[in-house]
């Protein structure tokens, strides 16, 4: 996928001095890296092209689990080895799991990389996977589940999440349920692992003070992983259903996320979405923040995201109110998007939008970790590099009649779901009650 090539061609004063490189390896491992050679540290991440949408029914959590379980035990070293190997130099250890990559990362010192290399194969490559730790994980993991369901505001998310996707992958919770996890064995463990956990499902992304020749000699002796493609799951996605769906719960709020599907990471108009996202509720100075928030005092916490996805994406807005408030806020918010699309944005409103993401993304240069992601994000979606002179010539090139012409679908009232939590049974949406 190639952005529009003006905006490719623009030239930005970035200041940034370091250089790019990307491998391929004979096992099919891919490796890119951006050396900075103005810093003193590197941020490195091995991460794996498998995520919670890869998951069946059967086994949803699994992802997760499998992040969780590495982290037990390997051939080399056992939990407090791990935990210790990087934290004794300074560094930091630690992963995660998404809807479509599970990342393992290290932050440490450059004359360190060797350990980090080392470690972060030692958990990808060679973990122990024993039943007696999945037996204690499996503890764990349920604790993080209730955990996660004891916040109202995680939960209504979720739910919302669950709702837009009806049942398909992308909108199961990346943790799983609690059936789920008691479900798993050591067996159906270690085949997710030995499937997935491939040198071709692979991508290893380093930035910050290094020797590329050193890097790539380090990662080819220490990452073996078998070879050969993983199973990839092809989705249907279902129809998104609209209008308020509410859950009725005692709460001393009422928690709201309201908004549809929208476009994929793939497609160019990715950026005139989060231009409107950012404008509509992107920080202290956006329209629902002002008008909700700042004018009438409705709620403390209300904004708007976008979350992004291979094929397709979701676009919302979310606020927390106390009871008897969220009707009138939810009406605000309906007035600040029909106003939007009557009359179209306020002067100035498109540049402080494009200047605030522009912003974020050159000050996310000055972290290593940043800079680690972006690259390993880029390889994961594009198979290339994007400069960040690419995405700040993309965002300058939208104009008013794009973000219009996104807005004219995702504001509207009818094509939207309202997912609320709360003792909220009064509420209306579009003058409607559920």
């Amino acid at each position: 996928m190639d952005l529009d090539p003006k905006a490719r061609a623009r030239p930005w004063p970035t200041d940034l001095e370091s250089s790019w490189e990307r491998h391929v390896l004979p096992s099919g491992l891919t490796v890119v890296l951006e050396t900075v050679p103005t810093v003193s540290s590197l941020a490195i991440g091995l991460w794996v092209r498998t995520g919670t949408r890869d998951e069946a029914d059967p086994v949803a959590g699994i992802a997760h689990f499998v992040e969780h379980l590495v982290f037990k035990g390997t051939e080399r070293r056992d939990t407090y080895e791990i935990a210790r190997a990087l934290e004794s130099v300074g560094g930091e250890l630690d992963a995660f799991t998404g809807r479509e990559a599970t990342c393992f990362y290290a932050r440490v010192l450059s004359e360190h990389l060797p350990l980090a290399v080392d470690v972060l194969a030692d958990l990808t490559c060679h973990p122990l996977l024993t039943a007696e730790e999945v037996d204690k994980e499996k503890k764990v993991i349920v604790d993080e589940i209730r955990s996660f369901e004891d916040n109202p505001e995680d939960v209504v998310h979720e739910s919302f999440s669950g709702q837009l996707w009806q049942g398909h992958p992308l909108g199961r919770p990346i943790l799983g349920t609690e059936s789920s996890i008691q479900a798993l064995t050591p067996e159906v463990i270690r085949e997710w692992f030995r499937a997935h956990y491939t040198a071709p499902n692979m991508v290893v992304a380093v930035a910050g003070a290094l020797d590329p020749d050193e890097l790539l000699a380090l990662v080819d002796r220490h990452v073996v992983a078998p070879g050969g493609p993983p199973p990839r799951r092809v989705d249907l996605l279902p129809e998104p259903p609209r209008g308020l769906r509410p859950a009725i719960k005692d709460l001393s709020q009422e928690h709201v996320v309201l908004g549809q599907r929208t476009v994929s990471y793939r497609d160019p108009d990715r950026f005139a979405v989060n231009l409107l996202s950012t404008l509509l509720g992107g920080g202290m100075s956006s329209r629902l923040f002002q008008a909700i928030r700042e004018r009438e005092g409705l709620s403390y916490s209300v904004y708007s995201f976008t979350d992004l996805h291979r094929d397709a994406g979701v676009f919302g807005s979310a606020l927390g109110c106390s009871p008897g408030e969220t009707q009138r806020a939810l009406d605000v918010l309906v007035g600040e998007y029909r106003g939007l699309l009557a009359e179209g944005l306020r002067p100035g409103e498109l540049d402080s939008a494009r200047e605030q993401l522009k912003g974020g993304l050159l000050l996310g240069l000055e972290s290593m970790s940043n800079r680690m992601s972006q690259l390993a994000r880029a390889e994961m979606a594009y198979g290339r590099r994007v400069p960040v002179e690419e995405l700040l010539g993309a965002i300058e090139a939208v104009h008013e009649p794009d973000v219009l012409r996104m807005a004219a679908g995702l504001l509207d009232p009818e094509r939207t779901l309202v997912a609320a939590l709360g003792p909220c049974r009064d509420l209306a949406w579009n003058g409607r009650q559920p």
